[in-house]
């Protein structure tokens, strides 16, 4: 198999073990050296800010906890073999747990990985949708 169906295959796993909310399944996959950030803001912090080690992993864990992806589907997955990296359209409905508000959205994930695993996730969201469904900003 070559790297790009492997890189491709990892991260559709990946998906799926964070859409069924299993942190320590999806925290394995990746691998502890990854880092994480959210685009957008600084005042969406933690997740506007990369993350690695201790906070990568809580930032895993706070973003499945209080995110329900079960409902999202991979629209499609771009692997860049050359820059090692996977780009991947996911969208349907999102459920914030804590507050049950739900919404239909789309976001990009860009996915740099060395030697087989994923050291690097940038995630493009609505930050607004975000910021005004965890009740950070106040709808006027």
């Amino acid at each position: 198999m070559t790297a790009k169906h492997e890189m491709k295959k990892l991260v559709e796993e990946i998906y799926a073990v964070r859409d069924r909310g299993d942190v320590e399944a999806t925290l394995a996959l990746i691998g502890e050296n990854c880092t994480f950030r959210m685009v957008g803001n600084t005042r969406l912090a933690p997740f506007s800010t990369e993350a690695s080690g201790d906070s990568f992993r809580q930032a895993i864990t706070q973003l499945i906890t209080v995110w329900d992806l079960s409902n999202i589907r991979t629209a499609g997955i771009y692997v860049d073999e050359d820059e090692h990296m996977v780009f991947a359209h996911r969208e349907g409905e999102v459920r914030h747990i804590p507050s049950g508000v739900s919404f239909h959205t789309e976001f990009v994930d860009k996915i740099h990985f060395r030697d087989g695993k994923p050291v690097k996730i940038v995630e493009f969201v609505d930050t607004l949708q975000v910021a005004e469904t965890t009740k950070m900003i106040q709808v006027a």
